[in-house]
């Protein structure tokens, strides 16, 4: 986002130009040689786990956007829409969800 940018921003300058100073290379660099401490509100969690089976998701098990905006993993929802045959209320909020509707979540 544009505010952890700005907030990493003051760190990256003065990497650049200590490194410019060294005349060292620094853009194509694996990783930054400082850590930059964004503060909690900037750390995500990369693993979905289904809050339903509790199952990590997987490839064969991706996380699933539903209609109504909440997630699940694939095999929750098939177990729950009786393998796409019917609708099934989301176990979060009141909507009703059709299993053909849901769509995969990369992250």
């Amino acid at each position: 986002t544009v505010a952890a940018g700005a907030q990493g921003l003051p760190t990256l300058l003065k990497l650049m130009n200590v490194m410019i100073g060294k005349k060292q290379e620094w853009q194509s660099m694996k990783q930054l040689p400082v850590p930059i401490d964004l503060g909690k509100e900037f750390q995500f969690h990369t693993i979905f786990v289904c809050p339903v089976s509790r199952d990590q998701a997987t490839e064969d098990n991706p996380p699933m956007l539903m209609s109504c905006g909440h997630v699940l993993c694939k095999q929750s929802i098939m177990k729950l829409s009786k393998s796409s045959t019917k609708p099934f209320k989301c176990p979060y909020c009141p909507s009703e969800i059709e299993a053909s509707r849901c769509r995969q979540l990369f992250f």
